[in-house]
């Protein structure tokens, strides 16, 4: 009988440990369905040549070297208008600062034996303030005005290298 009862509780323990596994691998398998129709995906390859990849590559570069060749000529024109707007307003800034320094030396330099509130009542002191003034205004207008030109310059430098780089690297694809 002991022998027997042995038997019964390694048939038992058998059975449960077969229990065990069949629940995991229904666990394991429950989302198989799913995961064999997101493997199964298809994929469609259409191989061609070097031959013809060259052609395409050929092709696709004599499209578009025209473009980009226009392109950067117009940007160097941009960028050359720009340097040309830049020095005329650099030049009429160094102008009106020539024009403020003499107005302001004027001014300190009086007629000897006229008080200087005569030599202000003289030339209308008001008008001069009013066009120190105007001169300054324009002046600072002048300089932000530079500053913003100066930007665009760097800008559209900044683009023409970029171009630039794009269609040595689209030409290195012809090689």
């Amino acid at each position: 009988m002991n022998a027997l009862s042995g038997c019964v509780a390694s048939l038992t323990l058998s059975t449960e440990t077969l229990q065990s596994t069949i629940d995991t691998l229904s666990a394991a398998v429950e989302d198989y369905p799913r995961v064999c129709k997101v493997l199964s995906s298809n994929r469609h390859f259409e191989l061609i040549s070097a031959k013809e990849l060259t052609t395409a590559q050929t092709l696709l570069s004599s499209t578009i070297q025209p473009e980009t060749d226009r392109l950067l000529r117009e940007t160097e024109k941009a960028v050359h208008k720009l340097e040309l707007k830049e020095r005329k307003l650099i030049a009429d800034a160094e102008l009106l600062e020539t024009r403020i320094a003499n107005s302001l030396k004027n001014k300190s330099s009086t007629p000897i034996g006229i008080a200087p509130a005569k030599v202000e009542e003289e030339d209308g002191g008001e008008n001069d303030r009013r066009e120190e003034a105007k001169n300054e205004e324009i002046l600072r207008k002048l300089k932000a005005q530079r500053q913003r030109l100066a930007y665009a310059v760097e800008r559209l430098e900044l683009e023409k290298r970029q171009k630039e780089m794009l269609v040595r690297k689209n030409l290195s694809y012809n090689v």
